[in-house]
């Protein structure tokens, strides 16, 4: 039985506005990217776009929609976040910057301008309830393990530790994301950070490759 035509063609006028919406959409996150989000408005991504305001508040709704909307999205792309790393606090930084740089890349106008609405919804406050911040802490934490293959010392308390590496890479991102910093110094400013952090309470051993890390990264 044939398809009525009515329905086929909803589906491709459907189809048409999603794709639509998608081309505004990235539109809105280069703007938000370059300019900030403090300038960006809706009437200024209407002229980017070549349509009306309406049409934007039709596909998208308000400012604080967009908004919301870049949230959501950079929270389903953190799910890198939940990968395995591997068990060693060197590699573990090596993995957890290159994944991040390797994200970051692919969508470089998505990521600074999602990380500029995190900020301005406060995604990261502390006093969020096992909000992002406390996820991300939980991620910097040093793993028991490295204190149990004597790969940490425990001279410094790992809170000391985890706070470091968190800040880091807080702020890190938020200089990248502003435009401080391109990536390649987002991964030479963070990775050191880290590292610094961690050689502070190494064993003798790991502190031997931590610092040739570091000065690998500090090399022309």
């Amino acid at each position: 039985m044939k398809k009525p035509v009515r329905a086929l063609g909803n589906v491709t006028r459907q189809a048409n506005k999603k794709l639509r919406r998608e081309s505004i959409f990235n539109i809105a996150k280069r703007l938000i990217a370059t300019n900030g989000l403090d300038d960006f408005t809706i009437s200024q991504l209407a002229r980017e776009a070549g349509v009306t305001t309406p049409t934007i508040h039709n596909l998208f709704g308000k400012k604080s929609d967009i908004v919301k909307e870049l949230v959501a999205r950079l929270i389903e792309q953190m799910k890198w976040n939940t990968l395995n790393p591997p068990s060693d606090p060197l590699e573990n930084t090596k993995f957890f910057v290159g994944h991040m740089v390797m994200a970051f890349e692919q969508d470089e106008n998505f990521y600074r301008a999602a990380f500029m609405a995190a900020e301005q919804v406060r995604l990261f406050d502390p006093k969020i309830t096992d909000g992002l911040f406390q996820r991300a802490q939980r991620l910097a934490a040093p793993r028991r393990e490295w204190y149990e293959r004597g790969l940490l010392l425990g001279n410094v308390e790992p809170t000391a530790i985890m706070r470091k590496v968190h800040n880091s890479n807080r702020l890190g991102r938020l200089d990248w994301a502003v435009g401080y910093i391109d990536l390649v110094q987002f991964r030479h400013q963070v990775s050191e950070s880290i590292l610094l952090a961690y050689a502070c309470d190494a064993s003798p051993e790991l502190y031997v490759r931590l610092i040739e890390e570091i000065n690998r990264l500090d090399s022309p």
